[in-house]
């Protein structure tokens, strides 16, 4: 069974949304996550000009077999990139689209103190009661992107907010120093999405690399994810292309990950 089902547009930056569901239908799978469409991460413009409106992009997605699972945004939850107006017209695309959830990141540094926790909760709930005001579905998903992957921090922050859905990203964590069972189990029922990439350290600096050819543990982490007893709705490759255009194709990332064990 291959880990990944899913991919991030992050890896075919100059698509189309059109052609993005046509390459995971190449590529028989069955979720992509939206972040990257047509060089730009403006999604309410690029979609609007693409489908004119979110209707139809409703009706386009219904006649294919591609799920959306997460839209993802530049906003952190904690820090200063926090525009509720923004977030809210993203938000009218994401449920066109059918998607659970809403991407932001956490914040900058590596600790989280007392202030900075009452500052994400305040925003979170401030979210839940407008979702519950403009009868928005997708949710918030918060990424272990950079404050969150100290592991204290996501601790702190699991504690404090017990319900917000999580995105990990494995890499990041793990690159950070922490044991991937570890981290794992302080996410517990909060996983909701998953990233996954690989990375090998040349010349004293971490570089991205094709699925299998770094040494990210990706062993642990299938028996972390594919035991039947966990279900994450999607394991996504996130292939950063549109940060780092020097990579190969999504599709050589694609090929590679299928044996990625």
């Amino acid at each position: 069974m291959s880990l990944v089902n899913c991919f991030s547009t992050l890896g075919c930056p100059q698509l189309s949304l059109h052609q993005a569901i046509e390459l995971a239908q190449a590529q028989a799978l069955s979720m992509v996550e939206v972040r990257t469409v047509s060089g730009s991460n403006d999604l309410p413009a690029v979609l609007g000009g693409e489908f004119g409106s979110p209707e139809e992009l409703t009706a386009y997605l219904a006649d294919t077999s591609v799920a959306i699972p997460v839209v993802g945004s530049s906003h952190r939850l904690i820090g200063d990139a926090f525009d509720f107006q923004e977030l809210r017209e993203l938000a009218r695309w994401a449920d066109a689209a059918g998607a659970r959830f809403l991407r932001v990141f956490d914040g900058d540094g590596d600790a989280l103190d007392s202030g900075l926790l009452d500052v994400a909760q305040a925003r979170y709930e401030q979210w839940e009661t407008m979702r519950a005001t403009h009868g928005t579905r997708v949710r918030l998903l918060i990424e272990t992107h950079g404050v969150l992957c100290a592991h204290s921090a996501l601790e702190a922050f699991c504690n404090r907010l017990p319900t917000i859905p999580i995105l990990w990203d494995t890499h990041h964590t793990w690159a950070a120093g922490n044991d991937l069972s570890a981290t794992h189990r302080t996410i517990g029922q909060r996983l909701a999405h998953v990233h996954v990439k690989d990375s090998i350290i040349t010349n004293g600096e971490r570089r991205y690399v094709l699925p299998d050819e770094g040494d990210f543990p990706v062993g642990i982490l299938l028996e972390l994810l594919l035991d039947e007893r966990t279900s994450a709705p999607a394991i996504s490759l996130e292939w950063e292309k549109h940060w780092h255009p020097e990579l190969p194709s999504l599709e050589l990332a694609l090929a590679a990950a299928t044996s990625w064990r």
